[in-house]
C-alpha cells in the first residue's frame, strides 16, 4: 500500500562532501508544512465538514424509509441506531484521526517509507477493531437492546436490522481507515466525494431493498440494512483501489 512517492529536488553534500540526493516533498505536504494557516485549514476543513454531514445522513435516510413499515421497524431501529453512530464516530473520527495525524507527520519528515507502512497497519487495525466489535454485537446484540429497553417486535426488528449490520461493520471501519490514509497525505477531497456519492447510492437503494420495487424483493427492515452493507463495501471498494492503484502518491507528486 504506497500512499507517497519520492522525487529527487536536488543534491546536498555528505560528511565527506560527495553530493547525495535531496528528496522534494511534495505539493499538499508543502502547503501543509508552509502554506497560510488560515486558508490551509479552511481549505482542509470543509471536504471533512462534507463527510461528516454525509455520513449523519445515512443514518436519516435509512430512518425516514424504515418508519414507513410501522412503529415496531421505527422503534428497533432506533434501537440500533446509536450502536451504529458510534462505530462511525469511533472509526473516522477516533482512530481516522490518529491515523491521518501519524501517516501526515510522517510525510512531513520524509519518513515515506514510515508512511507506507503506517497506511498498511493502520488498515489492518481498523478491520481487526471491526471484526472484533462485530462478533461482540452479534453474540451480546439481545441481552444490549434488552437492557436499552427493547421487547416484542421492536427487539425482532432491532435483532433483524443489528445483526446484517454488524455483520458487515468491518466494511465500515476499513472504509473509514482508507479514507483517513487519503486525509492524512492532505487529500481531504477524494474521501468526500467518495462518501457523498455513496450516500447518493443509498437514497434510491434502501427504498428498493425495504419495499421491493421490480426485480428487488420486499426485505423489510433487514433492506435497510442490506443497503447500509452495500454502501460501505462501495467505498472500500473505491478508496481501496485509489490507495493500491497509486493515485495517492501521483496526487501527491508536484
Amino acid at each position: 500500500m504506497t500512499v507517497s512517492t519520492v522525487n529527487l529536488e536536488s543534491d546536498l553534500p555528505d560528511a565527506r562532501g560527495n553530493q547525495t540526493p535531496r528528496p522534494r516533498l511534495h505539493s499538499r505536504t508543502q502547503v501543509l508544512l508552509h502554506g497560510p494557516i488560515i486558508p490551509t485549514l479552511l481549505t482542509l476543513a470543509w471536504p471533512n465538514l462534507l463527510i461528516m454531514v454525509a455520513q449523519a445522513s445515512t443514518g436519516l435516510i435509512e430512518t425516514y424509509f424504515v418508519a414507513k413499515l410501522g412503529t415496531d421497524a421505527l422503534a428497533g431501529m432506533a434501537l440500533v441506531f446509536p450502536a451504529v453512530m458510534l462505530m462511525q464516530m469511533v472509526s473516522a473520527g477516533a482512530m481516522g484521526g490518529s491515523i491521518s495525524s501519524a501517516i501526515a507527520r510522517a510525510l512531513g519528515a520524509d519518513r515515506t517509507e514510515d508512511a507506507d507502512a503506517l497506511a498498511l497497519h493502520a488498515v489492518i487495525i481498523n478491520a481487526g477493531l471491526g471484526l472484533l466489535l462485530s462478533a461482540t454485537m452479534l453474540a451480546f446484540g439481545e441481552p444490549i437492546y434488552r437492557f436499552l429497553g427493547g421487547n416484542g417486535g421492536e427487539l425482532r426488528a432491532a435483532l433483524t436490522y443489528s445483526n446484517i449490520v454488524f455483520a458487515g461493520n468491518v466494511l465500515l471501519w476499513t472504509m473509514n481507515g482508507l479514507a483517513s490514509v487519503v486525509r492524512g497525505t492532505g487529500n481531504m477531497l477524494v474521501p468526500a466525494l467518495v462518501i457523498c456519492g455513496g450516500v447518493l447510492l443509498l437514497v434510491p437503494l434502501s427504498p428498493l431493498l425495504i419495499f421491493g420495487i421490480g426485480p428487488f424483493p420486499a426485505l423489510g427492515i433487514a433492506g435497510g440494512g442490506v443497503a447500509l452493507v452495500l454502501f460501505n463495501a462501495a467505498g472500500v471498494a473505491v478508496l481501496g483501489w485509489y490507495v493500491i492503484s497509486g493515485r495517492t502518491s501521483r496526487g501527491c507528486a508536484s
